[in-house]
């Protein structure tokens, strides 16, 4: 084997392993979407019954996506990354935490509204 074939070889095990810790990130998917919300003044028990299972799944989903990203974090690909990308990923991480928290909150709004609608 040549000395440039030795290098060419060399090189793409290094591109293959670059891709595969930019894949590390991606492994977990894209974020879950949030459900729509009803209106809890006007909706009835069975259909604030259903909303609170499907929030209950996109807390869950939010949660396992989360962790997943956070094992990310001390890897050394990622620390490995440059200082803005990992703040950007942490951003992206605080989002979708904040995402997940609100519509519990706005949930439980709703089910207060539907309990004084409700008596």
């Amino acid at each position: 084997m040549s000395c440039y074939s030795k290098i060419k070889q060399c090189f793409l095990i290094s591109v293959a392993l670059g891709f595969s810790s930019l894949a590390l990130a991606n492994d977990c998917g894209e974020p879950p979407a949030a459900p729509a919300l009803v209106d809890g003044a006007t909706v009835t028990m069975d259909e604030i019954v259903a909303n609170s299972e499907q929030v209950k799944a996109y807390i869950a989903s939010a949660d396992q996506y989360l962790d997943c990203r956070e094992q990310v974090i001390p890897t050394e690909e990622f620390l490995a990354r440059p200082e803005a990308e990992q703040e950007s990923y942490k951003a992206d991480n605080k989002a979708v935490l904040d995402k997940r928290n609100g519509i519990g909150d706005e949930f439980n709004a709703e089910v207060a509204a539907f309990k004084k609608a409700n008596p």
